[in-house]
């Protein structure tokens, strides 16, 4: 029967403490996420029982109420019986540094994961589609969607800029305009410009080659990186200091960390600047502050972070591909039930930035797909009917990569699925690592992305990340068979009959 998201709705605000104690709500793939005034206003159990919602978690300073693949409905229905002021704090109160720095990823990354995604995905299909000889790499249908595919990784700091400044109350447009003027062609060839390439060479097409460089920063960085032509140490400068050549293309940290600096220069000029002069100066000051600040100082130590953080996971998986595997999978879905694995993101997406491909996703693959095995091993050892229901749904679910309706919905609630899910993850995540399986863009894990882990010269990879899936699906559905769970007891069922309810082992 399908849910009225509105009548739920209504349920949820009124369970919350109603409008008056909402700051802020948004939401992520499954979970509307609400920062309260007062946490203690919250019925959650009788908000457990709400139609269409899943469970309900405190953390990260936030009341998450896990609706799953339909968490859209809900928001927009929510949206319309409260009152969300756009202009206060979104931050919650008293907590920790760690659940801070989650609520700050998961409220910057939530909102375009699924187009950030399908991005990946159309960049694996037309892929598999010139392998298989469908589409020709060199026609233009393929070249336009090419192109189209790698926009939104191209593009990514105006996106991340964007829901940063939702974030941290900057003015977004503000925050979008510095960061195209970060991924703007014009500053690339400023850069170039600057940089005399030091080479004698008698060839013509070399010295008109380089010609051409002083204009074309592809072209320079193919001769600077690819051939090893060196550059003088002439940059350009911004107030005689010197500006690093970096490529902000793919960036994340330091457009955060901008767009962060960027809300104190905004308060600062609203609160000294006269109102009649305040719209239009305060946002002249931010871009004219910020961006050389961001060029000068917050891009090089946000690049720095950004690669200190990749390269530690990555010196990890290098030094056993297999065991970092066993360790992904297995603490892939407790990471998620902490809601702390968003911590993860800015590795992934740094990954495919300076690396091409990710091999984390590649990995946690195996816990996504052991826990879609272990709630279909649920339904087929289940007696009850309603649970029956539930488990089918949450595994088709979890099959494409929505993983909260099953770990919420059915193996946290039975418990030993659970572990035979973290058990099977782990198995396939060290098959996976084994065999150095990879993805090659951005996606959520689940079948309908595999194109994505795909790519023409690495076979191997994919028919081992294949393998490792499959052993993790059919080994979470055989554990938790043999395993076994106690059945939950039905409101509706009278003491005698509870008391004679088995458990199925």
């Amino acid at each position: 029967m399908a849910i009225n998201y509105a009548d739920s709705a209504k349920e949820i605000v009124k369970l919350i403490g109603s409008d008056n104690n909402v700051i802020n709500v948004t939401h992520c793939a499954t979970r509307l996420r609400f920062v309260l005034k007062d946490n203690s206003q919250v019925d959650k159990e009788t908000l457990k029982r709400v139609k269409g919602v899943i469970t309900v978690i405190e953390s990260s300073g936030q009341l998450q109420v896990v609706i799953g693949n339909h968490v859209g409905d809900a928001y927009r229905e929510v949206l319309k019986l409260i009152q969300v002021d756009e202009n206060a704090a979104v931050s919650a109160p008293n907590v920790g540094i760690v659940s801070r720095l989650m609520d700050i990823i998961s409220s910057i990354f939530a909102p375009f994961l699924y187009p950030l995604a399908a991005c990946g995905v159309l960049q694996g299909l037309i892929s598999l589609f010139a392998v298989l000889g469908w589409m020709d790499p060199a026609s233009g249908t393929y070249r336009i969607l090419n192109f189209v595919s790698w926009t939104g990784f191209t593009f990514l700091p105006v996106m991340v800029a964007y829901t940063a400044a939702k974030k941290f109350n900057v003015n977004p447009f503000t925050a979008v305009i510095a960061a195209c003027a970060l991924v703007c062609p014009d500053y690339m060839s400023m850069l170039t410009a600057n940089k005399i390439l030091l080479v004698n060479s008698a060839d013509p097409a070399m010295q008109e080659l380089m010609k051409e460089a002083v204009n074309n920063p592809q072209i320079a960085r193919v001769l600077t990186e690819v051939v090893g032509i060196p550059l003088s140490a002439d940059p350009l400068t911004f107030l005689g200091m010197p500006v690093e050549y970096l490529s902000y293309t793919s960036a994340v940290i330091p457009i955060i960390l901008m767009v962060w600096m960027m809300s104190y220069v905004q308060r600062f000029f609203e609160r000294i600047l006269p109102l009649v002069i305040r719209n239009l100066f305060t946002p002249m000051f931010c871009l004219a502050i910020i961006v050389p600040l961001t060029l000068l100082v917050f891009g090089p130590i946000g690049n720095m972070i950004g690669g200190a953080i990749g390269g530690v996971y990555n010196t990890l998986y290098h030094l056993s591909p297999a065991v970092a595997g066993f360790v992904v999978g297995a603490l892939w879905t407790p990471l998620v039930t902490l809601g702390v694995h968003w911590g993860i993101t800015p590795v992934t997406v740094g990954n495919y930035a300076t690396l091409g491909y990710d091999t984390f996703t590649g990995l946690q693959a195996s816990a996504v797909f052991a826990m879609a095995g272990a709630v279909l091993g649920v339904y087929l050892k289940s007696k009850d009917a309603e649970m029956k229901r539930v488990a089918l749904s949450a595994g088709m679910t979890g099959l494409f990569g929505i993983t909260e309706p099953a770990i919420y919905g059915v193996a946290l609630r039975l418990k030993r699925p659970m572990v035979c899910a973290c058990m099977a993850g782990a198995v396939g995540g060290a098959i996976a690592g084994s065999f150095n399986a990879v993805s090659w863009s951005y996606c959520i894990p689940g079948i309908a992305v595999l194109p994505v882990f795909f790519k023409e010269g690495h076979l191997p990879q994919f028919l081992g990340f294949v393998l490792s899936i499959s052993v993790a699906f059919v080994l979470g559905a055989v554990f938790t068979w043999f395993a076994g769970f106690k059945e939950e007891i039905p409101a509706a069922v009278t003491d005698t009959k509870a008391a004679a309810q088995p458990e199925v082992a």
